[in-house]
């Protein structure tokens, strides 16, 4: 076990405890779960840990390598000396022929690499052309198939997995900054990130982009029937095929990315300089790429792992952010199919079948017909509900919903290996403008429902216990959607193949709900590893407040309700922002509660009084311009800082727990001196999707702390999670300082403080007085003036 880790500047000590206990966990083969505040500096420690027990496990290998063949040349001690001597002589040119050979081919990728930045300075001003000759079919299933596959060597490998591909972009900079910049890197991501063909991102949708990318890649050969040519031929006049796109430049660039590290923005920018497609060559650098970033769903489903060619086995995997993992695994595995789609799908089938019938075989003819069946009963399932006045939202355990569409009698495997293997989605795609109006709004949905209507059919395999089938009807918006419960068994792969797993996050608070609900089914030992903040404790203000000037603070859903109590907010906000400099970010526990908020103090006036002192800013449902809301914000606060005796002294934004600035973003230094938090972001009990998982877990689990239910604990750390996330906005780096204000009575009770960060709680005070808190707040950044970043 190393003593030292290289790293870019001298470590913290929790930084030096963090390296090693993840270095401990992959060496010995556990699985860790490491809890790091945002700040600390956790993507450096997680590099430098990982990468250097990637460098150490190399150089043991080889060893191992060398000792192998001297162990294997001295136990043939018994044979005459000459025959030892020639044993050991083809041995040892047996492994410096196979190092020979792994020299000869790094030499001609790198052969290839500098072939093709060549190449790619002298298009850079050039029109591509098609190379007719180096055109290959890229399936989705195969997506591995251009890189050398005589050659393509699996080397140890570190799969690193993130929410969002602006946090793998991040973690792609703290690689360069790191001792560890020459290691082999791609990162994957959906067309819709990668795609550089005009005519494929100008599309709306997820569906049409991955489909017109497939389109334009399929095979130009001519179907067989003589009936068809005529048919074809026009169909591929208008799809023509991807410029973009050649086996030759994807190996290339594939090469290139090895070569050098880079971002989605590099690689894009890059590959359109070469004009080659980033999206299949980020995919063709998989088997020998060291490191491999990529989106939590592309890790954590079966199929797009399968379609990806990831293999797990003696594999490291991290999953960074992993706080809401549970929810994640779970959204990963529900889907939701809408009643319209089915009618078309249902459409598109039945024409399809008439057209094509004479010459299916008589096995696919009935496969057919069964498909067609199914996606029939699944649109009268509708129907039939509809027409019962009360309730409008059914929910249907798999078998009873089989048994309610009369699917129970089919084999559903067949059906699905049906689907795939036909690519039946595709081709009856083909048949859309003899079914519906391309103006209609069914026609962008429609583009994958029999995909979609495929992995129903699957999780409709899966036991009575891993989910639930819940039905709304609605007028014009009737749906179905499976509700994966059991997020275990989409996990276990993972637990049961890799090396090691490694679950990391600024807050991982409760380790219990992720222990008992995805790794109860695995033996294997886990580590847990938590740390504190590096800030020094003064420079940390965090403080519950259970009253305002008027009336004790509940902002519960019956709570809010109360006359008088979102003006008690109004009266908070005006007085912390006296006292606060610079940003000031104030979330709700929902868009609904933050909208009435904002009118009732925009009646009361205090949002005048509040905008005098600082310009006020609000997130809104649906928006599309939090990015420039945000960038407004930012720049108001920056230009406050160091105008001294202005009136107004920076921004408040207002924003809701849960939303897209609650996590994520960065509110380092005087963008967030003071984090507010109104009220408890509780999820609705009478959402029966909430309400059927917190019966499963009952009926899984046993009882928790203080003899509350595993649902009810469940739906407390939901809860807590947003607000975790939340808070953690404000502190993000050694020399930073803020306080964080949390306004409701339940933050002063021992069950909520015990689901708050560590580093959070163990400074936490509790006042009962707005003019205490006020003061407190106010003496707080008095002692900090001359701080400020």
């Amino acid at each position: 076990m190393p003593d030292e880790f290289e790293f870019p500047f001298e470590p913290y000590q929790i930084q030096k405890d963090f390296m090693k206990n993840l270095y401990e966990t992959i060496e010995q083969k556990k699985i860790g779960i490491f809890e790091s505040p945002t700040g600390t500096g956790k993507s450096l420690s997680i590099i430098c840990s990982a990468l250097k027990w990637l460098q150490d496990q190399k150089e043991r290998q080889e060893k191992e390598e060398r000792e192998r063949i001297k162990t294997v040349a001295e136990e043939e001690d018994n044979e005459p000396d000459w025959v030892n001597e020639q044993y050991q002589r083809q041995k040892v040119q047996q492994l410096i022929s196979e190092k020979q050979a792994a020299a000869d081919k790094v030499a001609r990728r790198q052969k290839r690499v500098l072939k093709s930045r060549k190449r790619f300075k002298r298009e850079q001003n050039k029109e591509n052309i098609w190379d007719e000759e180096c055109e290959v079919r890229y399936s989705s299933s195969d997506c591995s198939s251009d890189s050398d596959s005589g050659e393509a060597v699996y080397s140890n490998k570190i799969y690193y997995c993130s929410r969002t591909h602006s946090q793998l972009s991040q973690f792609i900079h703290e690689i360069k900054k790191s001792p560890y910049s020459t290691v082999k890197v791609t990162i994957l991501g959906s067309r819709t990130n990668l795609c550089i063909n005009p005519a494929v991102t100008q599309l709306r949708s997820n569906y049409l982009i991955n489909e017109r990318c497939l389109e334009l890649r399929q095979s130009s050969a001519a179907r067989n029937k003589q009936e068809e040519q005529e048919e074809e031929d026009e169909k591929k006049k208008k799809k023509g095929k991807c410029e973009f796109y050649s086996s030759q430049k994807v190996r290339d660039f594939s090469a290139h990315i090895l070569s050098e590290i880079q971002d989605i923005e590099g690689l894009v920018g890059g590959a359109g300089e070469a004009r080659t497609c980033p999206y299949y060559s980020t995919r063709a650098a998989i088997p020998e790429a060291e490191v491999v970033l990529l989106p939590y769903n592309m890790m954590l489903h079966k199929d797009q792992r399968k379609s990806l060619n990831v293999r797990l086995k003696d594999a490291v995997v991290i999953i960074d952010e992993a706080h809401n993992l549970i929810e994640t695994i779970n959204e990963i595995h529900s889907l939701t199919l809408h009643e319209k789609d089915c009618i078309t799908t249902h459409r598109k089938l039945s024409v399809y079948l008439r057209k094509v019938k004479a010459r299916l075989k008589p096995i696919n003819l009935l496969h057919c017909k069964q498909v067609i069946h199914c996606v029939s009963q699944i649109s009268s399932c509708f129907k039939k509900l509809q027409t019962q006045k009360q309730p409008r939202t059914y929910l249907f355990t798999i078998g009873d919903f089989q048994t309610k569409t009369d699917l129970a009698d089919i084999n559903l495997f067949d059906l699905v290996k049906f689907i795939r293997e036909s690519h039946l989605a595709q081709k009856v795609q083909g048949y859309q403008d003899d079914v519906i109006k391309p103006s209609d709004d069914v026609t962008i949905h429609s583009r994958s429902v029999l995909a979609d209507i495929a992995s129903l059919f699957t999780c409709l395999t899966n036991a009575d216990t891993a989910g639930r089938v819940l039905l709304v009807c609605e007028t014009d918006n009737s749906y179905l959607r499976y509700i994966s419960l059991k997020s275990e068994d989409p996990f276990l792969p993972l637990l049961r193949e890799c090396r090691s797993v490694i679950l990391a996050g600024g807050t991982m608070e409760p380790v219990g709900e992720v222990q008992q609900q995805l790794l109860a089914a695995s033996s294997r030992d886990v580590t847990l590893f938590s740390c504190g903040h590096v800030i020094p404790p003064q420079n940390l203000l965090p403080i519950t407040l259970s009253h305002g000037r008027e009336m004790e603070l509940n902002f519960s859903f019956e709570g809010r309700k109360r006359p008088g109590i979102l003006q008690e907010v109004g009266n908070i906000l005006l007085e912390l922002c006296q006292v606060v400099p610079g940003g000031v970010v104030c979330f709700f526990p929902s868009y609904q509660c933050l909208s009435d908020c904002k009118s009732t103090l925009q009646k009361s006036g205090h949002l005048d009084k509040i905008s005098k002192i600082k310009t006020v800013f609000c997130d809104e449902a649906g928006s599309k311009n939090s990015d420039g809301i945000l960038e407004l914000y930012s720049k108001r606060v920056r230009s406050a800082k160091g105008n001294t005796g202005a009136v107004n002294t920076g921004a408040i934004l207002m924003s809701v727990l849960g939303g897209r600035m609650s996590e994520g973003i960065n509110f380092s230094d005087d963008l967030g001196r003071c984090v507010i938090v109104v009220g408890l972001p509780f999820a609705n009990p009478s959402d029966p999707v909430l309400q059927e998982k917190m019966r499963y877990l009952d009926s899984t689990l046993k009882s928790t702390e203080e003899g509350r239910t595993p649902g009810q604990t469940y739906y407390e750390n939901k809860c807590m999670k947003s607000v975790n996330q939340a808070i953690g906005r404000a502190i993000r780096h050694a020399n930073d300082f803020a306080s964080i204000v949390l306004l409701d009575k339940r933050y002063g009770t021992e069950r909520i403080n015990k689901k708050l960060p560590a580093w959070i709680r163990k400074h936490l005070r509790h006042s009962n007085s707005l003019q205490h808190t006020s003061q407190t707040v106010s003496n707080f950044f008095k002692e900090r003036q001359g701080d400020s970043v």
